[in-house]
């Protein structure tokens, strides 16, 4: 975690500092004290500042994005509902409401520039890189279906013509289920190319691989017909 630092003449005053520099709840922040400070001879003489290391905790970057999100579904007419948990390094976030059809838009494309916004202001807070998923209503698991779709199509067509084919934009995790769906096709790769959120998936034929699958069974032949061979000759 990342860490700040507060001086003031007591330690309850540098934590009251830094809450309010911090924009953060008391328990959303762990306070380790360097120096408790002391009034010296007099309240003049030799006095020392309390000093204090403050160190923000996944609960407060939590209700921040909560907050940043709220702020943006305000500009809706529309009533929406919705839930930020981090699981491990990534924001799982899950909107449900009326005319929720608007938030994901055209292909998809709302929910994307959402997820993206998101993402960004998520990685300012954390030291650390974050992901953040997006599911709007029911679409992430109607989308995976039809991305999965959309790939064993590619795959087909890419492996009847023998070429390359360069797909739509697609979410980080719409990504994986093609390369996923890809490497079941031995005769096929792919690799994603572009920068976000434009980023997108080829899919090659590949007769290098081709070569090296036949490569593969014939050394696996030729053992095994050695295999033969050496126990008939015992």
């Amino acid at each position: 975690m990342k860490t700040y630092e507060f001086r003031a003449e007591t330690v309850e005053d540098a934590v009251r500092n830094a809450r309010k520099q911090l924009d953060a709840y008391e328990d959303e922040i762990e306070v380790k004290i360097i120096e408790k400070g002391s009034k010296g001879f007099l309240g003049i003489f030799g006095s020392k500042e309390s000093v204090i290391e403050v160190s923000l905790l996944e609960k407060h970057s939590q209700r921040k994005l909560q907050e940043f999100l709220n702020g943006i579904l305000k500009n809706f007419d529309s009533e929406f509902f919705s839930e930020a948990a981090l699981i491990g390094r990534t924001y799982r976030i899950k909107i449900e409401g009326e005319e929720i059809s608007r938030l994901i838009g055209k292909h998809g494309k709302t929910v994307a520039a959402l997820q993206h916004i998101l993402s960004i202001y998520a990685n300012r807070m954390s030291p650390i890189k974050v992901n953040v998923t997006v599911d709007v209503g029911d679409y992430r698991h109607e989308r995976k279906r039809l991305v999965e779709e959309i790939a064993h199509r590619t795959a087909k067509i890419a492996i009847s013509k023998k070429s390359k084919i360069v797909m739509e934009p697609m979410f980080a995790f719409e990504r994986r289920l093609v390369h996923e769906v890809i490497s079941q096709y031995h005769d096929l790769k792919s690799y994603s190319v572009g920068f976000e959120p434009y980023r997108k998936v080829v899919v090659e034929y590949s007769e290098k691989r081709n070569g090296n699958s036949r490569n593969r069974q014939n050394a696996n032949n030729r053992r095994h017909y050695e295999n033969v061979r050496q126990s008939a000759d015992r």
